[in-house]
Parts: structure tokens; sequence; C-alpha cells
């Protein structure tokens, strides 16, 4: 037994509305004519019980209780009842079967070619203000109904599982994951439920809120300059990309490597990132920016406070988090161009760092595409000329922590990933060159495209939040041949064509003023503790 992860598909490059009409149409015809083998299959049901209840209408005959032609009483002849009675069962299975596949079809149809995306964004959206406005009118009841929600879910999952797990709870709560989070961001924010309905950034001025009190103190604690260093490994931890799954798996190596979580025997360690320089066949370069999410450690610039204020409303706030410069003070040590095109890529907390360099460094960097996996920044300003790839999974919570979802912009696409239980037997471990790429057993074709295999995923419910997950999403979403999802992989795979010509680490580490750094040429940069 193993996990797999099924997608669909929201924004990106949309379709003429004739040619999306035409995909719906069919779709409907799928679903219709599926109707109709379903119908044909319960009536080939009905006649085996009709048949089988006429064979036993007459208690006292032999012949006709035996269900075959003659028997040897002589001079009674019957219908092959045993015979015609199997022949409609079977024929109710295939009829029944012809429906399952007509209607995966369609499904898949939908899928792939995003449908109902905009039905079903404004549905979430109504549901997410309806939340928020409840919360804040009975923000008690609110709380005790998704402490019910998670709770009963937990409990389930638990006896389904046969151990406790509490991951169950998210989820069974994940569909009002955002809208309480909105709810909870209006209350903290100070934002009136009903002026709630036409915004959605009551996350961020909740986050502003509290980081302009705990910045400065987290200041105090964990010190308030930045020291950054390039570190060397003789291991290729972030290999040469060409595509957005081979630099998910790049992001993933990088950051399991420095939590400890494989050993690739590089010797990084957290507050890691990684910055690539790809030569173009024209002579010029374009860069490549990997950026790992929450290590938690005491003096690393990715803690948990960083994630507050890169949350905040406030440009100012966010640019001033450990974090985001630490990678934009990295990008300059790289010697980025503000000309030469760069692509940035993060998980959780990293991702949420992209968002922001890509939102308010635009003057200073040429941002032309961002991937974030399971990263709240559905509110981030990032100028409508730089694409965005979203990938999130349904239950990991950490994504729904913005409070809103995605835009549906031309540029900016968002995979959205459910983890189901499967058949499918996982290989368990990963390769002993640290791969864990999805799609490794059962192909494509062989799942029906019903989802991608999360490799190393273990037997129980697990959280959602690790990259594992969004890149089987991705792959499920690639496997479906969405012309969305391939505009955007084409962009991508155009921004960083070339041949790599560098690989470059840089490690941060936070400390107090007065402290001696050796070698002289790191840069101390003392972070402002107000605005």
């Amino acid at each position: 037994m193993g996990w797999q992860v099924t997608s669909f598909i929201y924004g990106g490059q949309p379709y003429a509305a004739a040619d999306l009409e035409e995909y719906r149409s069919l779709a409907r015809t799928l679903h219709d004519t599926a109707s109709d083998w379903r119908s044909a299959s319960v009536a080939w049901s009905t006649s085996a019980l009709q048949l089988a209840q006429q064979r036993f209408s007459v208690a006292l005959c032999t012949t006709l209780a035996s269900g075959r032609p003659y028997s040897a009483s002589i001079g009674h002849v019957t219908l092959p009842y045993e015979t015609l009675i199997a022949r409609c069962a079977e024929h109710a299975r295939n009829c029944q079967s012809i429906a399952n596949r007509l209607t995966d079809m369609a499904m898949l149809l939908i899928r792939a070619h995003s449908l109902y995306a905009e039905s079903e964004s404004w549905m979430t959206r109504m549901i997410n203000e309806l939340l928020q406005g409840v919360s804040g009118i009975e923000p008690k009841y609110t709380a005790a109904g998704g402490a019910a929600l998670a709770g009963s879910g937990m409990l389930f999952g638990s006896l389904y599982e046969g151990r406790f797990n509490p991951i169950w709870g998210l989820t069974s709560s994940a569909g009002a994951h955002e809208g309480l989070m909105s709810g909870l961001g209006a209350f903290v924010g100070g934002v009136n439920p009903i002026e709630g309905i036409t915004r959605t950034d009551e996350v961020n001025r909740a986050a502003e809120r509290i980081a302009a009190i705990c910045a400065p103190l987290d200041g105090m604690r964990q010190g308030n300059v930045l020291d950054v260093v390039e570190v060397t490994t003789p291991v290729d931890v972030v290999r040469s990309s060409s595509s957005v799954s081979q630099s998910l798996e790049n992001l993933r190596r990088l950051a399991e490597e420095r939590l400890g979580k494989v050993d690739l025997g590089s010797g990084l360690d957290y507050a890691t990132i990684a910055i690539q320089k790809y030569r173009k066949a024209d002579g010029s370069v374009s860069w490549l920016v990997t950026i790992p999410g929450t290590d938690g450690q005491d003096d690393s610039p990715f803690g948990w406070p960083q994630n507050v204020e890169l949350m905040s409303s406030d440009p100012a706030r966010r640019m001033n988090a450990d974090s985001a410069r630490m990678v934009a003070e990295s990008m300059r040590r790289a010697g980025i161009g503000a000309n030469e095109p760069v692509a940035l890529i993060g998980h959780s907390q990293g991702g949420i760092v992209a968002a922001t360099i890509a939102a308010d460094m635009a003057s200073q960097y040429n941002i032309q595409h961002v991937v974030t996996a399971g990263s709240p920044v559905a509110n981030h300003p990032i100028p409508s000329s730089t694409w965005v790839t979203s990938i999130e999974m349904e239950d990991e919570l950490v994504a729904a922590l913005d409070g809103a979802s995605n835009p549906t912009t031309d540029n900016w696409l968002t995979v959205h990933g459910y983890a189901t239980k499967t058949g499918a037997t996982s290989l368990g471990d990963i390769d002993e060159n640290g791969s864990c790429m999805p799609g490794n057993t059962l192909s494509s074709w062989e799942r029906g495209y019903h989802g991608a295999e999360v490799k190393d995923a273990p037997e129980h419910k697990e959280i959602t939040h690790w990259l594992k997950y969004h890149q089987a999403a991705y792959q499920n979403a690639t496997d479906l041949g969405s012309s969305a999802v391939i505009a955007h992989e084409q962009h991508f795979q155009n921004v960083i064509d070339g041949e790599l010509e560098e690989t470059r680490y840089f490690r941060g580490r936070m400390m107090h003023d007065g402290i001696t750094i050796a070698p002289s040429d790191r840069q101390i940069s003392p972070k402002m503790l107000g605005n």
C-alpha cells in the first residue's frame, strides 16, 4: 500500500470561449453516455433478478428449480436459467465497467483542461467569505465547529489506521482552512467582517500587527546581524536542471540534506541556498535560485518568526525579514545583473521568500518565473509580468495560511493536489543518489492518470507538506497534458535554457552586534529593529 496525489489545475493560459465550450460539451456527452450505460447495467441486473424469481415461481417443479433445460423427469423442459442469469450478470458488469471508464474519461478531461475552474474558484471564495463573516460574528461557535470538525476526522482516521494519528484532523477540516484563517486574520488585523468581503489580505494585515511587536523582540533574542558566507561542497547536491520537475527534485535534495533526512555527504547544513548560473547559446546568462524552507534553528535566518514577517502587508517589513535579506544578499554576491533573467523556486518559507523578492525587488532584478511549493503567497503583489507556478496540497494547512486562494490569471497557475491511499506498492526508500522522483513504479497510464505515486510514503497518513507530495502533484498535472501546465513548463525552461556554468551555495547565520567574524570578506548586515 502507498499514497498517490491527484491534481486539479487552476489559472494559467485560458482557452478561447469556443474551445472551452467544446470541451465542456464533450465532458457532458461522456457523462450522459456513462449514465446510459449505467441504466443498461441496471436493466441487465433486473433481468437476472426476474429470471431468478421466475425460476423458483413453482416451488414443487424440480425441473424448473434446477434451471437446466432437461431434467430426469421425462417430458419436462425448461429454459437454461443458470446460463441466462450468468449472461445477464456478465452484461451488467460489462456495462458498469464501460460506464466507469466513460466517467473517468470525463473527469480526466475536466481536470486536464480546468473546465469548471472558474466556478470552483468562485464557490471557494464564497465559502471563505462566509466562514470569515461567521467567525467575526460568532468566533466562539466557529472555533468550536472547527475543533469538532478536526476532532471527528482525527477520531475516524485514527480508527481507520488502528493507531492515533492527529494528521487526519487536517484532512477532515481542509475545506475550511482558508476561511478560518481569513476569519482569524480579520479578528487579529482589526478588519471589519463586512469590509473583509471585498478583500483577501486579512491574514497579511494581521501578520503586520504581530510582526511589529515580535520582530524587534526576536532580533534581540536571535541577534540583529546577518552573516552570509559562501560555502563549497564536492557533492553535486543541486544539479543541472531543465524543467520544473528537476528543479523540485534539486530543491528537495538540498532541503532534506540540510535537515538530515538524507545524507549525501555534502557537509551543507541549515540556512543554505543555491544559486545557479546558466550560459545560453547567444552568450547571455540566466539564473536559478533554489530556496528551501524553515529549518527552525536558533541562529538561522530561516526560523519560525521570519514567516510572520514575510507574510506582512508592509513591503519594507517583508524585505526586512532575515531570510529575505539573506537571499537578496546572496543574489548580490553571486553577481546577478539587473537585466539578466532569473527564476526562483522555493518550498514553504522559501516560496514566500521567492514571492517577496519577486514582488518587492522587481525594480532591481528581472524576475521572470517563480515556483512555489506549499507556500501561502496569494496576496503577495507579484507583478503580472512574472510567471508564477504554485503547487499546493489540499490538507497541508501551510499553503492555506494566507486565508485566500491564489489568483487565477494568465501568468499565475496553481496545481492543487489531493493525497489518497492506493493499492500500488511504493519503493519505500530513497535511491542511493538521494533521488526521490515520483512515478518510478506504476506508470501514469497504468493508474488511469488518477494520480502520481508519492515515493517513500509511509503506510500511515502523514502531513502532506513534505516536498515529495508536491512533486507527485506536479507529476500528475504534467501527465494530464494540460496546455496551461505545458505553457508554464516551457516558460520556465526558456528562462534557464542553456548550459550550467556554476552552482554556488550560500549559508546564513544570525548573531549579535560586536561579534568578530572571520574571514573579513563576510558581510555583516544589521537588521532594522523597527520601521
